[in-house]
């Protein structure tokens, strides 16, 4: 009987680096892929949360609409405050929901102004106001609302000084004015300013208001270099230079 002898073919060093190189290769050629694939999911659900603030601003605004308004039902229908709007849309102060608990964290799942780009944890506190810090910390505010439609410039003479900005369903006339948008809150909280409000300066020589200094100005570019922006007409832009669109009304105050 003849036995023969099978012997196994084994793998070179040189065959083991080549698949090791072509591994390597595969990889970084998928992994920016879906690195930037997950950045335009999040960037997708942004502008969803955008829009879904802006249409709860639209029947919050719609006078024929009227529910519950928090402090500015003392105005009656006609007049509101955006920051009636903003602790209706964080659920604080008069809206406040669940258990009666000092403190609350916020479910980045379902509150919309928490950017999933920046998964900073938040919390919501109880009986008191936006204005008296009912959201923080400060800093990990990710989404700030057009701080010249809660305070607006009124001219003492020739010198601009604040006062606040009272809404009307008028409001609804001007789909192109800037509601919310991507913000720093830590940049916020760097300037000791409010983070839920901000505000571009308008440079240019016939506009004089109490925002040119900048100060109020702190924009996050956190989806691929670019500021998703949600509108009074219920739409959401994104742009790299938010300030320099031609039909961006940012110069837009109550009357």
């Amino acid at each position: 009987m003849i036995i023969r002898s099978y012997h196994a073919r084994g793998v070179t060093l040189i065959e083991l680096l080549v698949s090791m190189g072509v591994l390597a290769l595969v990889i970084s050629v998928v992994m920016p892929a879906m690195s930037a694939g997950r950045h335009a999911a999040k960037d997708l659900e942004c502008r969803a949360n955008f829009r879904e603030v802006c249409q709860k601003f639209i029947q919050f605004a719609d006078e024929g609409g009227v529910g519950l308004r928090g402090d500015s039902q003392r105005f009656g229908p006609e007049r509101f405050l955006l920051e009636d709007f903003v602790e209706s849309v964080y659920e604080v102060h008069e809206f406040w929901t669940g258990p009666e608990a000092e403190r609350i964290a916020m479910d980045a799942s379902r509150q919309v102004l928490m950017c999933p780009e920046s998964p900073a944890r938040l919390e919501r506190r109880s009986g008191i106001p936006c204005s008296d810090g009912a959201v923080g910390p400060a800093r990990n505010i990710s989404a700030a609302f057009n701080k010249r439609l809660e305070k607006k410039t009124r001219m003492a003479g020739t010198r601009p000084v604040a006062t606040t900005a009272y809404l009307t369903s008028n409001i609804l006339q001007y789909p192109d004015v800037p509601l919310v948008f991507d913000a720093a809150g830590d940049e916020a909280s760097a300037r000791d300013v409010p983070a839920l409000y901000s505000a571009p300066p308008i440079l240019t020589d016939k506009t004089t208001d109490i925002y040119e200094s900048g100060r109020n100005w702190f924009p996050s570019f956190r989806h691929r270099e670019r500021m998703n922006v949600g509108f009074i007409g219920g739409h959401v832009l994104s742009s790299g230079q938010p300030t320099t669109e031609p039909w961006w009304r940012w110069s837009y105050q109550p009357g």
